[in-house]
């Protein structure tokens, strides 16, 4: 079956591959994405490794099989020791691979004939199992990467395809492709770690991090080639159809419109179109003396009779426009006339049935029939003007009612607004549609004052999120500065028990200030006194003890000062302390003391997190702002299609998107204001209280997973029951 011309490549693409010696721009310009693609995911890399550095410590606090831990706290060590070495061993063989499969996709033309390699039987092996399972997994790695980079891809392949040359899109052709990238990342891996689950392991956590980065860096890619001039126009000349077109909406069914749209110029053709067969398909009526009636003047003879019915008391939600239909006046109008009065009466039906827009906005718009009616009469071309005052108008409505949702209070003071300026034009409006400029004007003032008092709110929200990001950071790096003293070997209880409950904070205060020189001492205090416990066998570890005790006493005593440690809390220590020190002199250790029985169990040790982890809510107020703060504890990777996409919804979020928090029937709409940009951290508020929601990402896609949340997509309400109107029409 031979392809629809806009699928032609011969339509549409130039060879940039031609023969000279400048024969090959576009594997130039391929090279080129090549180093962006490159420096895109090097920078990812480095910056990844500290977030599954700290997964893989949750990950083996959470295990209770010895051997899981042990490998999750060695592969852990190998990352923070010689990570720079992956980063490296990627760089080099993300260059070779894309080499690789550039050449098998672009083989040289007039070369010498290759050789017949013929297969040498005698070296033939067995696949070692783990050679087989990291193969599997790769494969299935970009599988996954391909499916969360579709939209992506889909465009990028055909352009990469007409820089080599290429009549078709092939993605295992692009050496840009995520099997490229995954193989590279393997390949990385294990320079890193010699054990292969412990290999895949590692892929597996890069596997969750890539879904997230990869997507933005292929559209970086794709705006580059359209710069480059590399079919610029390939969403409208070579769009892929997913899904069969959507039937053109009923009335009856709500405002769905069809999935090929009608141009602007389409539209007015269609109205001459519509009007003509309305003449051809109806008699004309003549007056009493046999003349034809005159349809301009039987058209101004309906607009004045329209101003009575628009200046109205408003009543239940009806279709005024069809009860002008059937009045005595309409049924002798002109063609377009009446084509006009039947778009704008199917319009508002489709609005009226949308159970998507509340009642209270269908209220607003019920007022503005007859003024629509007029204007639609006036200038039928209104259809086809998107910038026409009243379309943008009508479109600020969908823009203020996306904060309400399926209800609206009438106290609210968006709604308060918007309901002053369509009753000032349903009471004002005769001919001139500048009332509705003046009004959308007013309305976006009106936005832009509460925005800014929204903006107040969420700047305090923000200090508040900000400075926990600080606090959680800074006992991140303290509680991996105390594994570290942990790790050197096992700690008295004492001391471990110690260094958690007392000098963590300690640790904690010096990483959040700015003075560096606070955190080394703390660190040097916390190795000193692990130090100052060990048995001192060597004349030199005894004089060195009793040197280092006066003045390590001293330091332990001003740090727990500085956390308001209480006076009696630290002479208990420091008389427990007392014997481990006289046991170190004499190169002993002492026998930890017998607890007592009245004393309660550690309930924090007891604790496990669920699998899929514990959502974990706090709030606090600040300078009059009550801020929940939602974050997701102790989850495990989730490696479900369903999530994966969830995870790539919430990661292309933006500042003014709106997301409903609650149950779908009573549920709050709230406008995301600022995005961490140290951890993501996203913060949600709305205008009608001085609340804001910090929640972190895998928080709310759980949460939206859940059914707790869901992210509110606006939708035009007008031109949606425009589209569908004009659709339906023109079906008909």
């Amino acid at each position: 079956m031979s392809k629809p011309a806009a699928y032609r490549p011969s339509n549409k693409v130039v060879s940039l591959n031609g023969r000279g010696r400048d024969r090959s721009p576009g594997l130039r310009i391929l090279g080129e994405c090549r180093e962006q693609l490159l420096e895109h995911l090097s920078r990812w890399l480095h910056d990844v490794a500290t977030g599954i550095s700290e997964e893989l410590f949750v990950l083996a606090d959470a295990t209770r099989d010895r051997q899981e831990q042990t490998r999750y706290l060695d592969l852990r060590a190998a990352i923070e020791k010689d990570w720079a070495s992956l980063l490296e061993t990627f760089r080099h063989d993300l260059v070779a691979e894309a080499e690789l499969c550039q050449n098998q996709a672009n083989p040289p033309v007039g070369g010498s004939e290759q050789p017949l390699e013929l297969p040498d039987f005698h070296g033939l092996e067995l696949v070692d199992d783990e050679d087989l399972a990291k193969h599997i997994v790769i494969r299935e790695f970009a599988a996954q990467l391909g499916e969360s980079c579709d939209a992506e891809l889909y465009p990028l392949n055909r352009r990469v395809a007409v820089l080599l040359g290429q009549d078709e899109a092939a993605g295992n052709a692009n050496p840009l492709a995520p099997p490229v990238v995954c193989r590279a990342l393997s390949n990385a891996c294990a320079t890193l770690v010699a054990d292969g689950q412990t290999q895949l392991l590692l892929l597996r956590r890069l596997e969750r991090h890539l879904h997230l980065a990869l997507p933005p860096i292929y559209r970086q890619l794709n705006a580059a080639l359209i710069e480059r001039g590399i079919l610029p126009d390939f969403k409208r000349s070579y769009q892929r159809s997913t899904a069969p077109p959507v039937p053109a909406a009923q009335p009856s069914g709500g405002a769905t419109a069809s999935a090929t749209a009608l141009t602007d110029q389409g539209i007015l053709a269609t109205l001459q179109r519509l009007a003509l067969a309305r003449v051809g398909h109806t008699a004309v009526p003549a007056t009493a003396t046999g003349a034809t009636p005159d349809t301009a003047g039987i058209d101004q003879l309906l607009l004045a009779s329209l101003d009575e019915l628009q200046h109205a008391p408003a009543g239940s939600i009806i279709n005024q426009v069809r009860q002008v239909r059937d009045s005595p006046n309409a049924q002798q109008v002109g063609g377009l006339a009446a084509v006009t009065i039947d778009i704008v009466a199917m319009l508002f039906d489709f609005i009226f049935d949308d159970a998507h827009i509340p009642v209270a906005v269908k209220a607003l718009l019920s007022r503005l029939q007859i003024p629509v009616l007029k204007v639609a009469m006036q200038n039928p071309g209104f259809f086809a003007d998107r910038q026409h005052p009243t379309r943008r108008f009508l479109g600020s409505i969908s823009g203020i009612s996306i904060r309400w949702g399926g209800s609206v209070a009438q106290s609210d003071p968006f709604y308060r607004k918007l309901a002053e300026l369509v009753e000032r034009i349903q009471a004002e409006f005769q001919s001139d549609v500048e009332i509705f400029g003046t009004a959308l004007a007013e309305l976006e003032s009106f936005v832009g004052e509460r925005q800014n008092e929204e903006d107040r709110t969420a700047l305090t929200a923000a200090n508040v999120v900000n400075l926990r990001e600080q606090q959680n950071a800074s006992w991140e790096r303290a509680q991996r500065a105390l594994e570290t003293a942990r790790s050197a070997g096992a700690l008295p209880a004492l001391i471990d028990d110690f260094l958690a409950e007392h000098w963590l904070g300690v640790l904690q205060a010096g990483a959040l200030g700015d003075d560096d020189n606070a955190w080394q001492a703390a660190v040097q205090t916390m190795n000193d006194l692990v130090w100052s416990v060990a048995p001192k066998t060597r004349p030199e570890d005894r004089l060195k003890l009793i040197s280092l005790l006066p003045g390590l006493l001293a330091r332990l005593n001003q740090g727990l000062a500085s956390v308001n440690t209480g006076a009696e809390q630290s002479s208990a220590f420091f008389d427990r302390l007392l014997p481990y020190h006289a046991a170190a002199l004499k190169g002993e250790t002492p026998a930890p003391p017998i607890p007592a029985h009245d004393e309660e169990p550690n309930v924090a040790a007891l604790f496990t997190p669920a699998a899929e982890g514990d959502l974990v809510m706090t709030r606090s107020i600040d300078d009059g702002v009550e801020v929940e703060e939602v974050m997701l504890v102790g989850a495990r990777p989730i490696w479900r299609a369903d999530d994966r996409e969830i995870h790539r919804q919430v990661s292309e979020l933006k500042r003014g998107d709106w997301v409903e928090f609650g149950s779908e029937d009573a549920g709050k709409r709230e406008r995301l204001n600022w995005i961490s940009p140290q951890r993501g951290i996203l913060l949600f508020s709305n205008h009608q209280s001085a609340k804001a929601i910090s929640i972190t990402p895998d928080a709310l896609a759980r949460q939206i997973r859940d059914g707790a949340a869901r992210i509110v997509r606006q939708e035009e309400i007008f031109e949606r029951a425009l589209s569908g109107a004009l659709e339906s029409v023109n079906a008909a």
